[in-house]
């Protein structure tokens, strides 16, 4: 297929965009390339995984993928569409923060950041829990063990994403001796495949769990199913109080007070976030 150029409602920037997809980058998931602002990596249509190359500018993304059909291209702009929030109306965003004396100045300086999101829930679900309280670097070296022990081939050389249903057949030992992880923390991804798999999830669903039936589970806390509601089912209003790089940006203040401040930012909290935690990067 010829490539199609994805224009943003708004503009883009493509930095930050980049610098988002870059932390949470999983070796043979994707490829990532800063410098030249593409990154590859597979999605799934009804037609089969294709392997989609994205490369980033102010004025929206070109998407190609040489193996796609006519049938497939609509489908896979949708999918990119959704998982970049390219259609969101960030002028009434910006409107709607623009005389708050916290946000409105990092938003001026920094108007089309946007709420990357993820392809699929369990990608969403399964990567923040191998990501709990280890660094960047460590939570996506659990990541790529994770794939290429549960995931399977796909085009491009690249691989595609575990299923819940490759994870709970093999059991929670395989799991724990597989990826180097704790006995707590694999239970808890375990468990989290388990409810995915009786919930009939499909790779290309959102989170079928509401934040109830997340924090019911064994290792998952108000962080986790905060940041899930805002990046795994791309929430437009959802908060994260208990992010210490949020707070740090608020000047240190105490969750609860981060959660009573962001009363007022709504029905636009996790636009907040974002802008909060790309404060704090620059900082």
């Amino acid at each position: 297929m010829r490539p199609r150029f994805l224009k943003p409602n708004g503009s883009l920037d493509p930095e930050h965009m980049m610098r988002t997809l870059g932390i949470h980058s999983i070796p043979t998931l994707d490829i990532h390339e800063s410098a030249a602002l593409r990154h590859t990596r597979v999605i799934s249509v009804e037609s089969g995984p294709k392997a989609v190359e994205l490369e980033f500018a102010s004025d929206g993304v070109q998407l190609s993928c040489l193996e796609a059909a006519a049938s497939d291209i609509d489908q896979l702009e949708a999918a990119v569409r959704a998982w970049l929030d390219l259609d969101s109306d960030l002028a009434g965003i910006q409107a709607h923060f623009d005389l708050d004396v916290r946000l409105g100045p990092l938003i001026r300086t920094r108007p089309w950041l946007r709420l990357v999101g993820y392809l699929n829930g369990f990608e969403a679900a399964a990567t923040t829990i191998l990501g709990q309280q280890v660094s960047l670097a460590a939570g996506r070296t659990f990541g790529g063990r994770f794939v290429d022990a549960y995931g399977t081939d796909g085009p491009g050389g690249l691989r595609i994403f575990p299923t819940p249903g490759a994870v709970v057949a093999l059991g929670v030992g395989t799991l724990r001796e597989t990826i180097g992880l704790t006995n707590s923390r694999a239970a808890t991804l375990f468990l989290m495949a388990e409810k995915f798999a009786a919930k009939n999830f499909t790779g290309t669903s959102g989170i079928p769990l509401d934040r109830d039936e997340l924090l019911a589970l064994r290792g998952v806390g108000p962080w986790t199913a905060d940041y899930l509601q805002m990046r795994g089912r791309s929430d437009p209003d959802a908060f994260v109080p208990g992010d210490l790089v949020a707070r740090r940006a608020l000047e240190r203040i105490s969750e609860r007070e981060a959660a009573a401040l962001a009363r007022s930012w709504a029905p636009y909290r996790s636009y907040a976030m974002v802008h909060l935690w790309a404060s704090d990067a620059a900082s």
